[in-house]
């Protein structure tokens, strides 16, 4: 993780050219820094215009505004500095607070010292991202209810259950049976309430998750069925190499594709077969199914010349049937389709979106959520589920553990680090000036 003891400067706003830029400066004391503009003094939240003097005589007149720390986004003292938006102006103050002895700050760095003073938590700093990245009103209202705490409450509100769950457990583990037997119903009755709540919990947040992450569908099948031409039927460009030889795809090829305001990263890959002597096709073949383990959406793509392939998949899929115009015979159990004459592609579309279960209305998602967060939920819920099936007194000390290990998956919902090394990472992942 980086040294967060120093000052850092960067730009807050987008890069390019506008009326106005944002510079922030953020360090343990910044009134050396002011002293550097002929600045004595300088009260909280107080705004001044100031000249900067930088490069061959051109001076800049900025507004500074003074945050006094811990009173501000990273518990530190924070000087903005808004000026012309010409990149090269923006350049140039970076430039003359460097040569002061700022250092220029990295992706996320700002959030970083936030999170590090708790001036947030990292699930706010999740959130503050996610607002900054939506493209669409349904983004922006789900990240600014996370913002306020709608999913980190629901968060909080669970851990406390499930705590109580455990108190009772470990406070009675070393009771006789006759002492616990009569509360042991009331408590599966409770832990099998606490499993329904998490389960709908799930639900809007696998929702949430495919609102502002998308979902990943792999595109599957044996070779040369037109898994590639179904990819660029879907993206309407050629995102796949199409060729007459059989199993030419042999890399992930991967493409978004937006359908009722929610993204789909397809992932067109090699053709999977019993068999193969070709080491670069064995190589696709082993990321492809390295990727079914790993996706939300399976598209299973045959032809009318399919004979026999039979797959079992963990997760939802939709079975598709190609080059339909070409012959009578067809799978009932199959979208029926010919991507090279356009057929079948919005049934399949719709049947994607269907297969999500999102809710009928989209505006009902009432938080933002990510893949780490729902994969978290869903691992706590393998220990839940393990501990509602034990039925007998005598094995406290075993659904005990379970639930330990599920509020372990709670707690690294809200902090997501076992170093500095991996925590600086995750930051890492923002934008720079945030």
């Amino acid at each position: 993780m980086r040294d967060t003891s120093d000052t850092i400067v960067a730009c807050s706003s987008p890069l390019g050219r506008g009326a106005i830029s944002l510079i922030r400066i953020s360090g343990p004391d910044l009134s050396f820094l002011c002293g550097e503009l002929g600045i004595k003094e300088i009260k909280n939240k107080e705004a001044r215009v100031k000249e900067i003097p930088l490069q061959d005589g051109f001076k800049e007149k900025c507004v500074l505004t003074f945050f006094k720390g811990p009173n501000s986004f990273t518990g530190e003292d924070v000087l903005e500095i808004s000026c012309h938006g010409n990149p090269l102006i923006v350049e140039l103050i970076i430039d003359f607070f460097v040569d002061s002895g700022c250092r220029r700050a990295g992706p996320g760095e700002f959030s970083l010292r936030g999170f590090v003073n708790e001036k947030l938590s990292y699930l706010e700093a999740e959130a503050i991202d996610d607002l900054i990245n939506s493209e669409n009103i349904l983004q922006l209202n789900a990240s600014a209810r996370s913002l306020s705490g709608k999913f980190e409450n629901k968060v909080d509100e669970l851990i406390n259950e499930l705590i109580k769950l455990r108190v009772y457990l470990e406070s009675n583990i070393d009771f006789s049976d006759e002492e616990i037997i009569e509360d042991f119903d009331t408590f599966k009755a409770n832990l099998n309430s606490f499993n329904n709540e998490l389960d709908d919990f799930i639900k809007d947040s696998n929702a949430s998750k495919y609102l502002i992450e998308g979902a990943k569908v792999i595109i599957t099948g044996p070779p040369n069925v037109g898994k590639s031409t179904l990819m660029n039927s879907l993206c309407d460009e050629n995102a796949s190499i199409v060729s007459e030889n059989s199993g030419t795809t042999r890399d992930i090829i991967q493409r978004s594709v937006k359908i009722d305001n929610i993204s789909f990263l397809l992932h067109d890959t090699a053709g999977i077969t019993a068999f193969s002597d070709d080491p670069v096709e064995k190589e696709g073949i082993l990321l492809a199914e390295g990727l079914l383990s790993d996706c939300d959406l399976v598209i299973e793509v045959l032809d009318v010349f399919t004979e026999s392939y039979v797959r079992s998949y963990d997760k939802p899929v939709i079975k598709v049937e190609n080059k339909s115009d070409l012959s009578d015979k067809f799978r009932k159990d199959r979208i029926k389709a010919s991507f090279l004459n356009g057929e079948g592609v919005e049934e399949l579309k719709k049947e994607m979106i269907k297969k999500l279960n999102l809710p009928d209305m989209l505006d009902q998602i009432t938080f933002s959520a990510r893949s780490r967060h729902t994969k978290l939920l869903k691992m706590a819920k393998i220990e839940l589920a393990l501990a509602a099936k034990v039925d007998s007194i005598d094995a406290l000390e075993l659904i005990a553990e379970n639930l330990r290990i599920a509020s372990d998956f709670f707690g690294e919902i809200k902090s997501p680090y076992t170093s500095d090394e991996l925590l600086g990472k995750i930051f890492s992942t923002f934008c720079i000036g945030k």
